[in-house]
């Protein structure tokens, strides 16, 4: 009895253990992004603005130069963004297992076996997201290293680019829809909610 009464209790959010996980599409997941990408460019955006504001207005509207406070501000504002960004993903992952994209196209992150991810698998997940940023990263560093030769330079440019979108393009090729970072962080993305 009290193990039927734990299975009614679940929340809509997590699938039930014996049913077959339905996996989300990958134009959701893209649509999904792409939202996301909206929200985090959005809070990036009043980061920012706020602390160039506050230049503006320290130094008269340009008559006078800025004081130091206004611009160690800007400067603060605009370094918080980055990691305002990733503590948006993680908070949503790990409290509700979705973002605003995932709220809006109907679909969550869990574990395959639809348990969710809790602080541990947001922080995990963020860390393969994290992974993308990485990759063109160290590829720019290097290629600067190596700008002594420019086709050599492009190309390591260029195998950091591909490395992200072959990362991001796994989930079309996967049985399980998964892109990369949720092969490091062993999540999957379902519907919400059962699909027709």
């Amino acid at each position: 009895m009290a193990a039927g009464a734990a299975a009614v209790t679940r929340t809509a959010n997590a699938p039930l253990a014996s049913d077959p996980p339905r996996l989300a599409s990958f134009e959701a997941r893209v649509a999904a992004a792409a939202i996301d990408a909206l929200v985090v460019l959005l809070a990036a955006a009043l980061l920012m603005g706020a602390g160039a504001l506050n230049l503006l207005l320290s130094s008269d509207f340009e008559r006078v130069n800025a004081s130091g406070g206004a611009i160690a501000l800007f400067w603060a504002l605009t370094g918080a963004a980055a990691p305002v960004c990733l503590l948006y993903f993680f908070v949503c992952l790990a409290m509700w297992g979705k973002t605003a994209g995932g709220a809006v196209m109907g679909i969550i992150v869990t574990r395959p076996d639809g348990e969710p991810l809790g602080a541990a698998g947001a922080l995990a997940r963020v860390a393969g997201m994290l992974a993308y940023a990485l990759m063109p990263g160290a590829c720019a560093a290097l290629a600067w290293t190596l700008r002594g030769t420019p086709a050599v330079a492009a190309l390591t440019l260029g195998l950091g680019l591909l490395g992200c979108v072959a990362g991001l393009l796994w989930a079309v090729a996967d049985a399980e829809r998964r892109a990369l970072h949720d092969r490091l962080a062993d999540t999957i993305v379902v519907w919400r909610e059962a699909r027709p």
